[in-house]
């Protein structure tokens, strides 16, 4: 899925900053819970424009929802996060109770399809579901979400093209470096200049466990060819440090100069640590990889109404930017791509990106990936 970040940027930025009479969206006919949102981030109420029509959903829904009473939602959101970011929608649905869980994979995806198996169905909505998706999809377990008005908000690279599930959230998982021992003339411009660039060598580059965020993305988009290419040099010339730290530890090791850089690491965090004064600086070669946060309503749901409601919420420009005010999650909406809502914008904005398809979770293609991947991250380490 190749895109550039240019596309609506200029448009994006208009709606950002400048007054626009007629929006549909005054600030004072937005939810409290809006409002104060817009003003800690010091934006105009004009970015909202087209909300009312984003939130117009078929009367039964609605009547439906007040019937259902609640929604069983389990995500990734921490409860605080979830608390807050809803505060607007519970301003305008009093009548939906939106029962949520923060669980781990497991919990969103083996243990609700085992209940599926069984029977059972034990929610209506779930996040990131990435790892799983193959098996719901075989199962035929996920609702086609294409009748609601915010799968039009979004990006074709964000939504499956039937409909099984939407982005919600997007990220980067780029290189994080320590800005006292790396040069900016020293960055890659593409993934391959750190097969031929002798800087990263000798232990200078550490890369984590977590290829399918990055490596899956730029495989799936440049071809089998390239792919076995790059990881065979990788671990045979560039022989990164390869640490069993999650990217989060790996990213503090960064910092605390262990190293001079790692792959993959999130530019939120990185952008965590620089305002608090760490040496630290983000950078993406091209094409930048791009993992989706997908949302999706089970088939089987008993609150379906709720559930509709809920997630077309989460796809308008208000309930985007409520998740962005409280965890600084990258918005899909197609109307705030805009670098305001982009940790190092600079590294990021113009570039070609690879969005990495959902659909090769499980398939062939990674299977072979890991395979390859694995086999050189078991290997003994020459010299111990």
């Amino acid at each position: 899925m190749h895109k550039s970040l240019v596309a609506g940027i200029v448009g994006a930025l208009a709606l950002a900053f400048l007054p626009v009479p007629g929006t549909g969206a005054r600030g004072a006919d937005l939810p409290k819970a809006t409002q104060k949102a817009l003003e800690e981030l010091k934006l105009d109420a004009s970015l909202l424009m087209g909300l009312d029509d984003e939130l117009k959903v078929p009367k039964a829904w609605l009547d439906g929802a007040v019937r259902e009473k609640e929604v069983v939602i389990l995500g990734t959101w921490d409860d605080r996060q979830f608390r807050r970011m809803t505060e607007a929608f519970k301003e305008r649905y009093p009548f939906v109770n939106l029962n949520y869980t923060r669980t781990g994979t497991s919990g969103r995806g083996i243990k609700v399809l085992v209940a599926l198996g069984e029977g059972r169905v034990i929610a209506d909505v779930l996040t990131s579901i990435a790892n799983a998706t193959f098996q719901f999809i075989k199962m035929k377990a996920l609702a086609d979400l294409r009748e609601l008005p915010g799968y039009r908000n979004m990006s074709p690279d964000y939504v499956a093209p039937d409909g099984t599930w939407v982005s919600h959230k997007i990220a980067f998982r780029c290189m994080a470096y320590n800005t006292k021992k790396v040069k900016k003339a020293d960055l890659p411009e593409t993934w391959d200049d750190i097969l031929t660039n002798p800087r990263w060598r000798n232990g200078n580059l550490a890369v984590s466990n977590h290829p399918n965020n990055w490596v899956l993305n730029l495989w799936g988009g440049k071809g089998d060819k390239w792919g076995n290419n790059f990881v065979r040099r990788l671990f045979e010339e560039v022989k990164p440090q390869r640490r069993k730290e999650g990217m989060s530890s790996t990213l503090n090791l960064t910092v605390a100069g262990e190293f001079d850089a790692n792959i993959p690491a999130s530019e939120r965090r990185a952008q965590q640590l620089a305002e608090k004064g760490a040496p630290v600086g983000y950078h993406c070669p091209t094409p930048v990889p791009i993992t989706v946060s997908q949302i999706v309503m089970l088939e089987k749901s008993p609150n379906k109404n709720g559930a509709r409601l809920f997630i077309n919420w989460v796809l308008s420009r208000e309930g985007q930017l409520l998740q962005y005010a409280e965890s600084f999650a990258v918005p899909v909406h197609k109307a705030l791509q805009s670098p305001q809502f982009l940790s190092f914008a600079d590294t990021i904005i113009g570039k070609p990106v690879l969005v990495r398809d959902d659909a090769l979770l499980g398939d062939e293609k990674h299977k072979h990936m890991l395979k390859l991947w694995n086999d050189y991250w078991t290997a003994p380490v020459a010299g111990q």
